[in-house]
């Protein structure tokens, strides 16, 4: 039986209204009141005094006791306004007699809603009906390409019309402002209420593994019908094929799911060159227009923008500067970014392109160009946000509400006034690049209108409140009895009576219990997969509680190395841990914490002990036997991404995205050698099994051979077409064994430099790969665009494929290892546990 929630009436005994009109009427007028008096401080636009910043919003108002319905004179907004205490005392315009006396009618009638209508509480079990209804009308090819969006928890909540609506119009903007296709997607509803959205993943270019990156980190699980369940992950070979869509909003218009989404490089020449833009040469060329300025409005100091014409538009990037002395001061130094004492030397910037669709994506650097969740606040800030850092994505769309900002120049008029202080052959150069203002102002103008029209297709207005900060704000704000109950599924009244049975939650979501009480979202989520487990025992009772093998990573798990008798294995990941693994049961047996970010390379140590690299620049060395971390090797300048130890346990080899490769001493974890940069970055690195020799592979998809004494470059192999994953060396050390990710494994002459064989029966990018027995060679693939995880066996003699293993579920596969005998390998990736594979069976 349905549970009905009415918002016309609080209880029984209020007056009704002949006509839900009448409703309307008083309700629109109360809102124009608080509106005009009420929100300069109490929105979350506003100053927000003493934390109260929803004024407009009824049904907080209620929840949180600031309106006792049908009780006035009980009521706190009503004591204060007939007080004469809000507005507080000095602010122009009071609230008059008349407005007064339409506050007080409105909380008699019981407070009603501009939309005086009852709603009808959906459950969790059938929304998932409604969503299985709506896939099974579908074309069968079409279902695995359709994903959902849900309201049901604003619904239910009895949110006003107007937080539904802006929901609806972040949800459109935020799924576009993450999309490559050239065309606007509006999602559809397919409910008559506007509860469900479904999209269609190709109409943003996404995959079922784009998707699938919200799995590990999606908190609000609710257990339906079984065979409910099964039905529509059968439907569309999702684990989680519908999420929330206020959470999505929140979360994926922020790193780290902001960057995923677009596959934002993490660098800033890489997505210059992704939308056909040269910066070196449009400087060159004095193909550029810009304007330096004080006063940006996100930064007390002064600011350089600078536009470039790129394949869907403009690309838009700052200077800023952490103060604005000497050459940070661009009055002085208007010239640069250059090497020499005429150039600025700025401190980061912030990069805005167009997407195809014509909506805009954004990018924060510093000062070398390297991708930034957030910037220091130290450059720029963004009041709106909790820290008041800026943060990508996010801050961003906060700020460019409708596009480009106007901004006028002030260098050009400052360097004619005073041209006696520069050079001639400045300030022709100055003059060339600080264009007049109309014509820097017809191009911001030119710019404004692609975004504009691009978010009206999407069908956004442009003259309102940016929606997703909105929805955001609202997100990240506290929850009260009402929302709380909604975030569970259930009606307030049965949250209330399960709750208060329940001793064990009774300290994190007690507060909910008391008149206007509230508990902060961050709290709410750390709690909420346990107290799903007590308030809805039915729906969310587990019928395994034996531990899966090799469970334990929290997130996405980017490396994985055996050690070298093969009984155990190490991992690491996003989640800044390293664990180490027993091979034969899975069961983990340490998990070593040190790393300040992404771990993105492990490695053995012939006495086997542990390394691990990742995106802090740094490598450590840990006790297997203790997990103790015993020192640590600094001097790398961007993400490591790949580690190996000599033969002998001498000496480490690491490569890194900052280009370089370095030798280090395992015993005093000072450098022996830096060999020269290459261009895009070093992926992997192997030492041959005699230590005289190693390899690397990287960007360009070349491969070099070392002299590993003297750290001289010995040979280069040229053969696969992008990127190279994974080196290893025949146990002889006469034969190299590569893959890459122009999705083939190459067997080359180690000696001559010479190809001797090339495998190409991969669907995807060839991970790694191992010398196994005299003859057999082993090599894995990802899973990539709806392929899955293989492994191949091939004859290194004859060139032909043994055998081939498939997982034929799905896996997201991105790390991949093999023993040194090639008879087992581990995989993981996206889904947090590792896999075994058995390749002798």
């Amino acid at each position: 039986m349905r549970s009905t929630v009415r918002v016309l009436l609080a209880c029984a005994g209020l007056p009704a209204f002949a006509h839900a009109a009448d409703a309307d009427n008083l309700a629109g007028k109360v809102q124009t009141v608080l509106k005009a008096h009420c929100s300069r401080c109490h929105t979350p636009d506003g100053k927000a005094k003493g934390g109260f910043d929803f004024v407009l919003d009824r049904t907080k108002l209620v929840a949180r006791g600031k309106i006792v319905a049908g009780q006035p004179d009980e009521s706190e907004i009503y004591q204060r306004v007939r007080d004469d205490a809000m507005p507080p005392k000095g602010v122009q315009p009071r609230i008059g007699g008349d407005d007064r006396a339409l506050l007080k009618q409105w909380i008699e009638a019981g407070a009603p809603t501009a939309s005086a209508s009852a709603h009808t509480f959906v459950s969790e079990d059938a929304a998932a009906r409604l969503i299985l209804g709506d896939l099974q009308a579908l074309e069968a090819a079409e279902r695995r390409f359709a994903r959902y969006f849900t309201l049901f928890n604003l619904s239910n909540a009895a949110v006003e019309a107007d937080t539904l609506q802006t929901t609806r119009h972040a949800l459109a903007k935020l799924l576009n402002s993450l999309s490559w296709h050239p065309r606007i997607a509006r999602p559809v509803a397919v409910d008559a209420e506007q509860t469900v959205y479904r999209i269609d993943l190709r109409a943003y270019r996404w995959n079922a593994r784009t998707w699938e990156r919200l799995a590990p980190v999606y908190p609000y699980r609710i257990a339906v019908e079984p065979s409910v369940s099964k039905a529509l992950t059968a439907a569309t070979g999702a684990e989680l094929p519908y999420v929330r869509a206020d959470w999505f909003i929140a979360s994926a218009s922020r790193p780290p799911l902001y960057h995923d989404f677009l596959q934002l490089p993490e660098r800033d020449k890489a997505i210059e060159r992704q939308v056909g833009v040269d910066v070196a040469d449009d400087l060159r060329e004095n193909n550029v227009a810009r304007a330096g300025f004080n006063g940006s409005g996100v930064s007390k100091n002064n600011r350089v923008i600078e536009r470039h014409d790129a394949n869907h538009g403009a690309y838009w990037r700052t200077y800023d500067f952490s103060e604005n002395t000497d050459r940070q001061n661009i009055f002085e130094h208007p010239l640069g970014p250059t090497p020499g004492q005429n150039g600025f030397l700025h401190a980061g910037g912030e990069i805005i392109f167009h997407l195809p669709n014509g909506l805009q994506a954004y990018l924060l650097v510093d000062a070398d160009g390297r991708r930034l969740d957030k910037a220091s606040s130290e450059i720029v800030s963004d009041p709106k946000r909790p820290d008041r850092q800026v943060e990508n994505g996010i801050s961003c769309m906060t700020c460019h509400v409708r596009g480009l900002l106007p901004k006028s120049d002030q260098v050009r008029a400052h360097v004619a006034k005073n041209s006696s202080a520069f050079s001639k052959e400045d300030v022709q150069r100055i003059r060339a690049l600080y264009p007049p203002d109309a014509k820097l102002r017809a191009l911001i103008k030119d710019d404004t209108d692609r975004f504009v029209q691009a978010l009206t297709k999407a069908g956004v207005p442009a003259d309102e409140p940016e929606p997703v900060s909105a929805v955001t704000q609202r997100y990240e704000g506290t929850l009260d009895l009402v929302s709380a109950a909604a975030e569970f599924g259930l009606p307030a009244e049965e949250f209330s009576l399960r709750l208060r049975k329940s001793a064990a939650l009774a300290r994190s979501l007690g507060p909910l219990l008391v008149k206007g009480g509230t508990v902060q979202r961050s709290a709410f989520q750390g709690v909420f997969e346990d107290a799903v487990t007590t308030l809805r025992p039915k729906q969310s009772e587990k019928t395994d509680t034996v531990a899966q093998p090799f469970t334990g990573h929290t997130e996405t798990v980017l490396s994985i190395a055996f050690a070298p008798d093969g009984a155990k294995a190490v991992s690491a990941g996003q989640d800044k841990t390293v664990r180490l693994w027993n091979v034969a049961d899975g069961k983990e047996l340490r998990c070593l914490e040190g790393h300040s970010d992404v771990v993105t390379c492990v490695a053995f140590t012939p006495e086997g002990n542990l390394l691990s690299g990742g995106r802090d620049r740094t490598v450590r060395l840990w006790d297997s036997a203790t997990g103790k971390e015993l020192g640590k090797f600094t001097g790398h300048t961007d993400t490591v991404r790949c580690v190996v130890c000599s033969p002998d346990g001498k000496r480490v080899l690491t490569g890194s995205l900052d280009g370089t490769l370095r030798l280090w001493d395992i015993q005093t974890f000072k450098e022996v050698y830096k060999l020269p940069r290459q261009d895009g970055g070093v992926y992997c690195v192997a030492f041959a099994p005699d230590g005289k020799r190693f390899a690397s592979g990287g960007h360009d998809g070349g491969i070099r051979l070392w002299d590993a004494e003297k750290g001289k470059e010995l040979k280069r192999l040229k053969g696969h077409t992008r990127e190279v994953y994974t080196l290893v060396f025949s146990h002889d050390s006469a034969r190299l064994l590569s893959g890459g990710n122009d999705r083939t494994a190459r067997l080359w002459d180690a000696v001559e430099a010479k190809e001797l064989r090339c495998f190409d029966a991969h669907d995807s990018a060839v991970l790694a790969a191992v010398f196994a027995g005299e003859d057999d060679l082993v090599s894995g693939a990802s899973h990539y665009q709806g392929t899955d995880p293989s492994l191949h066996v091939w004859s290194g003699a004859s060139g032909k494929e043994r055998r081939a293993f498939r997982a034929g579920d799905g896996e997201q596969v991105s790390c991949l290892a093999f023993t040194h005998d090639g008879k087992l390998a581990l995989s993981a990736g996206a889904e947090h546990r590792l896999r075994l594979w058995r390749l002798d069976k």
